[in-house]
């Protein structure tokens, strides 16, 4: 097992799909490759982003071993196997163990929301079991699945040796920092998957981000990750207000967050901005609030490279 743990910013990549929904290899390989060379500290393939869930089976596959051969073991590579019962989440895990991933990223089931801990803790534990050498990274996100992972469960799971990280998303800044100072207690690492409260988090001992807009804008969360770890509070707001005007523009200017995503993608000639049905397209109002941002950031760029006028 690697021993070091996960950190940094750890990018939640999308999926970029052709028109009958099937992986778009040549566009997801560019994808990756950007990120990479942002030197992102971590990729994370098939999560909510990556509409890992939503794929058929056959294109599941197909992506994480993109993924694989793309990025190898360069950088932690992680996978969503997120799923609707414990036996299916397990089969994936076994399949991503047999092709020589590291890390799988794993929620409580869903469809049929599981709220007992008896149960979260049965899933994990079987979880490990199919795992054997490769690590369980425990991903909380109840607005998808129906059920939250007790910050007492997550610290019984991390006594118990079955994960080592936990990625929250919850958006709960109450929970999430209980769940950081807990944590330390059992060596358990924190990565804030909300944006909004990213910047806190790091502050308060998170080790890691998980942004969706890194997509777009690496940059900016690795320059808030390392303010956050130096403990630079000044630093750290600074660029939160860059984070949330990305928010903005990108995740909250329509009715489907991920099409922002996808579309800013797309309009920087990147990858197609297709979304797996049920998820709605962007609608025009979002590619104008996404064009809007793309030209300014176009403008700021140019400004920050004119040479300067010497006069007199």
């Amino acid at each position: 097992m690697n021993n070091k743990c996960l950190h940094g910013v750890i990018v939640p990549v999308i999926t970029p799909l052709n028109d009958k929904e099937d992986v778009d290899e040549a566009a997801f390989r560019k994808i990756l490759r950007r990120l990479i060379s942002a030197s992102v500290h971590g990729i994370f393939v098939g999560g909510s982003a990556g509409e890992g869930p939503l794929l058929v089976d056959a294109e599941w596959r197909r992506m994480v071993k993109i993924a694989l051969d793309e990025v190898g073991h360069a950088i932690p590579l992680l996978a969503g196997v997120m799923d609707t019962s414990t036996r299916r989440a397990c089969h994936k895990i076994e399949w991503l163990r047999q092709i020589g991933y590291r890390y799988a990223v794993l929620t409580p089931t869903f469809y049929l929301a599981v709220h007992a801990a008896s149960e979260h803790l049965r899933l994990f534990r079987q979880a490990k079991e199919a795992a054997g050498e490769m690590e369980i990274v425990a991903y909380n996100i109840p607005q998808c699945t129906g059920s939250t992972l007790a910050v007492e469960t997550l610290c019984e799971m991390a006594a118990c040796g079955w994960i080592r990280h936990c990625k929250d998303s919850a958006g709960d800044w109450p929970y999430l920092n209980k769940l950081i100072q807990r944590g330390k207690d059992v060596g358990l690492t924190v990565l804030a998957g909300d944006e909004t409260i990213s910047g806190q988090a790091l502050l308060a001992g998170a080790k890691g981000i998980v942004p969706v807009c890194a997509n777009y804008d690496p940059t900016t969360y690795l320059r808030l990750y390392e303010a956050g770890i130096r403990g630079d509070g000044d630093e750290v707001a600074r660029l939160m207000d860059r984070a949330m005007l990305l928010k903005e523009h990108l995740t909250m200017s329509g009715p489907n967050w991920l099409a922002g995503i996808k579309y800013s993608v797309a309009a920087l000639g990147i990858a197609p901005c297709k979304v797996v049905s049920p998820h709605e397209p962007a609608n025009i109002h979002q590619m104008t609030k996404v064009d809007a941002l793309i030209n300014l950031d176009h403008k700021r760029c140019e400004s920050e490279t004119k040479p300067l006028r010497v006069t007199g």
